[in-house]
């Protein structure tokens, strides 16, 4: 079973490794989330670590996956018509969330989204919330296939593309079955 944990300080270089072969494997496939060696860098791990905002999932030392996990949300958010009235309290975004390619289609996304929810559902969170770069139709189905619903679609500035256009997602909580 992939256990979701905090990362620690000490593992900043490997997962920035990680995060560079998640580049290098997407590239050209339907999981492109158009990162590059400047985004996520060794600066941005290190003060999600030091936020406490960023969980990975390793197996005999290795990183298999790693996402960001915080109710920080880009000024677009804001006028967005979601599905439900939410506070930045009761709302989880997700940021940043990768499985190595190594680990495709063995659950590992699916088994991390079920401890990110149960995790939101026991701190009485009320949303779960993605954006999605366009071209990254992969992790579309993929969030889709989780029970995220289609919101809407925005540009926002992002650091690693530019202006680009996002698809935004969003995962209701209340009434929620604690498994998929």
């Amino acid at each position: 079973m992939a256990n979701l944990r905090k990362a620690k300080a000490e593992e900043a270089e490997k997962i920035l490794e990680f995060y560079q072969k998640v580049i290098d494997s997407t590239r050209g496939s339907e999981f492109n989330p158009k990162w590059n060696r400047d985004y996520p860098n060794l600066k941005f791990i290190e003060g999600c670590v030091e936020k406490e905002e960023l969980y990975v999932c390793t197996e005999e030392d290795n990183v298999i996956s790693c996402v960001v996990l915080n109710n920080r949300f880009d000024p677009e958010y804001e006028n967005i018509e979601w599905t439900i009235n939410a506070t930045a309290q009761e709302t989880i975004i997700i940021h940043t969330f990768a499985v190595s390619s190594d680990f495709a289609g063995k659950g590992i996304g699916k088994e991390i989204f079920n401890q990110i929810r149960n995790n939101a559902l026991k701190n009485n969170q009320k949303t779960i919330r993605i954006d999605i770069i366009d071209g990254n139709v992969g992790a579309q189905k993929v969030f889709e296939k989780f029970g995220f619903e289609y919101v809407d679609t925005v540009e926002m500035f992002h650091k690693a593309v530019g202006l680009e256009k996002f698809h935004l997602y969003e995962y209701i909580l209340k009434n929620k079955k604690n498994h998929l």
